[in-house]
């Protein structure tokens, strides 16, 4: 059994389009990767001790 849960999206009261959990989830994990990124980038170019 494969389950797919949706979630629409609405725009002044009407779907205007429908998306899956899935990828709301896939979506936060990019914008976490990212922000991971950045931080690492900050924390090499301060070095040890800032």
């Amino acid at each position: 059994m494969k389950f797919s849960a949706t979630i629409p999206l609405l725009d002044a009261g009407r779907v205007a389009r429908v998306i899956s959990i899935g990828d709301v989830v896939k979506n936060i994990i990019r914008d976490l990767e990212h922000n991971v990124g950045d931080l690492m980038g900050c924390l090499m170019k301060d070095g040890p001790g800032g």
